[in-house]
């Protein structure tokens, strides 16, 4: 239970460090500039649009399911399968090597639909507080409006 808790944790956390950390957000950026360059390359050259790995890489890194599977896949590999890894690595048999593969794509689904559900509730939390500031915004220009009127109301009574 705890290597699962463990592995879920680390798949959503990495995942989205990757998508939306400012760790990384020069390398997308890179990325970014990167693609458009080949892109108006190519565009210059004639040359049919194809798919280059720079394009990988970056719709992997704007895609939380995409970057959620291989990360899930790597913290399967390190902590759903840790204790026979390095066993089924020596000693190949094909069933054993079946299951493990199957394994660490089941991980890979997990850790994808895991991402996807925390990159959701990361956002619905983002947007509850802006929402809130917004309301609390509202409700202090309200008082002022209605603190203004007021004193409007007290001098016209003086005149």
């Amino acid at each position: 239970m705890v290597d699962f808790l463990l592995f879920a944790l680390a798949s959503v956390g990495m995942t989205l460090i990757l998508v939306r950390g400012t760790l990384f957000q020069p390398f997308r950026d890179f990325l970014v500039h990167r693609a458009e360059r080949i892109r108006f390359n190519r565009e210059q050259k004639g040359y049919s649009s194809g798919f280059t790995l720079t394009e990988f890489f970056l719709g992997l890194l704007s895609c939380a399911q995409c970057t959620g599977f291989w990360c899930g896949i790597f913290c399967g590999f390190f902590f759903i399968t840790s204790d026979t890894c390095w066993v089924w690595l020596n000693n190949i048999h094909n069933r054993y090597l079946f299951n493990r593969i199957l394994m660490l794509f089941c991980c890979g689904a997990a850790g994808s639909f895991l991402s996807v559900v925390g990159d959701i509730f990361l956002e619905w939390l983002f947007f509850s507080k802006m929402l809130l500031m917004r309301r609390f915004e509202d409700e202090e220009q309200q008082r002022a409006i209605a603190s203004a009127s007021e004193s409007n109301e007290t001098k016209i009574t003086e005149i």
